[in-house]
């Protein structure tokens, strides 16, 4: 390949990779570990070896670029405006350095090296695409005839889509130069001035079969790393429909490949499975292969356990003797959730991970023996902890903080014991200390500090509830009934010390009153104060309408809404403004239902994977685009980006909740990092490419939801204010 030398390669490595969390908070992502290097060194060690040199590379830097600028013997070009920009700009930059046929990739992708051969052989402005058979939202679809790209663009509905590889000819390389110096094209993805190229002049398009992956997520980091036998790293969790295995579920789920498993059938929320079954668990485990198992399931009520011994002992000892068979058949890393009930609570100090056990009723016991069988096979871990609590949704058993407020809600007068001295733990940090357990083994605890009975417990509820804690009274006839009176975990190095009651109550106020439910989470046909949640956003929507300056609702053609988050808040401001409300933005009913999938966090990916543009309604229009929220702002990026594609004249996104000014601190959204913690307000507008964008004020927004008590709205108060929910 002589005309190799006579070419570029550029890079594009400029964006932040918010959608890796993170992974990507330090450094770009192209400097994500892939095996034995980085992406990005993966990349250029193929480039060498196809006949490349270094002296022919550009690599465009922005986020961090730094760890990037003297890194590599290449050619670099600084974007200083990649967190307003998108990677039309940092190409624009990149084709000022060259006057010969170039070769243009993403950093972030992971390719076979055929894949690489096949773009640098040829000798024609050529795209690479993919035959996909489920188009996904946000890909780059192409349409192609006789071999001849048509048309190309996120607005572009295909099962070919175009894999961020592009070959280009100099001639073309002067003619996008002009192109993207252009100003509507600098905050865009450059698939908007590539779409109008391509109908000027002659691309070719060619299609692999071979492995290409784009990283944006963790899903795609951890799905790419499997697909290239780099790392093959999967979760189950048993009883993950229980309390703490739920929250296990879901925070893992943000990071890694999970899977969850419940005994019972119904609610039919993750697949049942009889783990009392030897040869269905062999079978299952056989056929999944998970990297490790989190064992949450089992009976962890002592009083039910002293009822039924035999289902006790089946459940909390015999089961587990099944999955460490498995384990030790098939590999796997064993974690068993255990309690401080192997303990008999007689003793004035701490209990290590050493101390003796004496459990002082069959729960404990049966933990007692169920921690002696997993001890015995090394690629185990025992977590032991003591009283959970904590929340996840509405169909959560009733843990103790939960029925106190019930409870107190009916004026109901409680008399609770004030002799076993417990240190409770929040479900959610207990979640995350077990995620950074994963790689440990032996025995490890997590507790609180702080320490309580149920009557200290119950009357602190009370206080940050805003309840009468004349409710709360001793119950003076209490017995321990066979339970610990007093078990503190010692903390060393290894264990977890996590909030105690006081902070961990007030995450668990917040959570249970939480704005995100009523904007977003909730179903729509659900109730809060007795006031149906779609109501609820209708009324934002048209409260947002109130607000909008007249000039810009003059311009307007229609509100339409981003699916499905946007729908009723648009059809509020469409009320408000007496402008025609349309669903220019479809999920075609042909798609994936979410009610369909037992995996949860599948369901919130599906119902956001397949959006699909009818230009018919949006072409040479003047939107007004409605979604709940902004938060990262990746989805209005996407959706932004169609409806330009599609000739919209001119669109003003409309947010009928206030700036998000704060992360979530109650765990109820994943840490990540917020669009507005990098771009003020004032630059949004560039930075999607719109005419305008426009929020509710924070003032406007409370009087709006003052119906509902005890809201919390810190992701959204324009000042801090931990006082007030």
């Amino acid at each position: 390949m002589d005309w190799i030398e006579d070419m570029k390669v550029v890079i594009l490595a400029a964006g932040k990779g918010s959608g890796l969390g993170n992974l990507a908070a330090h450094q770009p992502k192209c400097m994500l570990q892939f095996g034995p290097e980085t992406i990005i060194e993966r990349q250029l060690r193929m480039l060498r070896q196809a006949g490349v040199d270094d002296s022919q590379i550009i690599l465009v830097t922005g986020y961090r670029q730094e760890k990037l600028a003297d890194k590599f013997p290449v050619q670099t070009v600084y974007n200083p405006y990649y967190a307003e920009t998108d990677n039309a700009y940092s190409l624009f930059l990149a084709l000022q350095q060259v006057d010969e046929d170039t070769l243009i990739l993403d950093s972030d992708l992971v390719f076979d090296e055929s894949v690489l051969l096949v773009m640098l052989g040829q000798k024609e402005n050529t795209v690479l695409a993919k035959n996909n058979d489920n188009y996904s939202y946000g890909a780059t679809g192409i349409v192609v005839k006789s071999n001849h790209v048509e048309e190309i663009g996120k607005h572009v509905q295909s099962s070919l889509t175009y894999e961020s590889i592009i070959y280009l000819k100099k001639d073309t390389v002067d003619l996008w130069k002009e192109e993207l110096a252009k100003p509507k094209n600098a905050q865009t993805w450059y698939s908007i001035s590539l779409n109008k190229i391509v109908k000027e002049t002659v691309f070719r398009v060619a299609v692999t079969d071979e492995r290409i992956m784009g990283i944006d997520t963790y899903f795609d980091y951890i799905a790419a790393k499997r697909s290239f036998k780099i790392e093959d790293f999967s979760i189950l969790v048993t009883g993950a429909s229980g309390l703490l295995g739920k929250k296990v579920f879901h925070i893992l789920k943000r990071r890694y490949t999970v899977n969850g498993i419940q005994h019972k059938a119904v609610p039919q929320v993750f697949p049942s499975l009889n783990l009392t079954d030897s040869q269905k668990v062999n079978a299952y485990i056989e056929l999944n292969r998970p990297q490790i198992i989190i064992h949450t399931a089992g009976i962890a009520e002592p009083e039910i356990c002293d009822q039924d011994k035999d289902m006790a002992r089946e459940l909390n000892l015999e089961v587990v003797k099944i999955l460490v068979e498995a384990c030790r058949k098939y590999h796997i890393k064993l974690i068993l959730i255990s309690t401080d009930y192997v303990f008999d609570g007689e003793r004035s100090q701490e209990y290590s991970h050493t101390t003796e056990r004496h459990p002082k009723n069959y729960y404990g016991e049966t933990k007692k023996a169920a921690e002696d069988v997993v001890s015995a096979y090394e690629n185990s871990l025992i977590i032991r902890m003591p009283i959970l609590y904590g929340y996840n949704d509405d169909t959560d058993k009733l843990t103790f903080p939960i029925k106190v407020i019930q409870s107190l809600a009916q004026r109901q007068t409680l008399y609770l014991d004030n002799k076993q001295i417990r240190y409770p733990v929040l479900i959610d940090e207990v979640a995350f200390s077990i995620e950074a357990a994963l790689a440990k083994t032996g025995i490890i605890h997590i507790t609180s500090e702080f320490p309580c009975t149920k009557y200290t417990w119950g009357r602190l509820i009370a206080q940050k509830f805003g309840f009468d804690s004349v409710l709360i009274q001793e119950d003076t006839k209490s017995k321990l009934h066979n339970r610990p009176s007093h078990v503190k975990l010692e903390v060393v190095d290894r264990d977890y010390l996590v909030s105690d009651i006081q902070r961990g109550t007030d995450i668990l106020r917040k959570q249970l009153h939480c704005v995100f439910k009523l904007i977003y989470k909730s179903d729509p046909t659900a109730y809060a104060n007795e006031k149906n949640i779609g109501s609820y956003r209708y009324q934002l929507g048209m409260a947002l309408g109130k607000v909008l300056p007249a000039n810009m609702v003059n311009e307007l053609d229609c509100v339409m809404p981003v699916p499905s988050s946007g729908l009723y808040y648009a059809m509020g401001l469409a009320t408000e403004l007496k402008v025609p409300y349309v669903q220019g933005l479809v999920k075609p009913d042909a798609s994936v239902r979410s009610f369909q999938l037992a995996d949860l966090a599948l369901r919130e990916q599906t119902i956001r994977s397949k959006i699909v543009p009818l230009p018919d309604f949006i072409q040479d229009k003047t939107i007004a685009l409605v979604d709940e929220a902004i938060f990262t702002g990746i989805t209005l990026k996407v959706v932004c980006d169609m409806l330009k594609a599609c000739g919209a004249r001119k669109i003003y996104i409309c947010i009928p909740t206030p700036v998000c000014n704060y992360r979530c601190r109650q765990y109820i959204q994943p840490e990540r990092e917020l669009l507005l913690e990098d771009i003020c307000e004032e630059k949004l507008k560039n930075y999607f490419g719109v005419a305008e964008v426009y929020f509710q004020v924070y003032e406007k927004f409370e009087q709006s939801i003052a119906d509902m008590a005890n809201i919390c709205c810190e992701c959204f108060e324009g000042r801090r204010n931990t006082d007030k929910v």
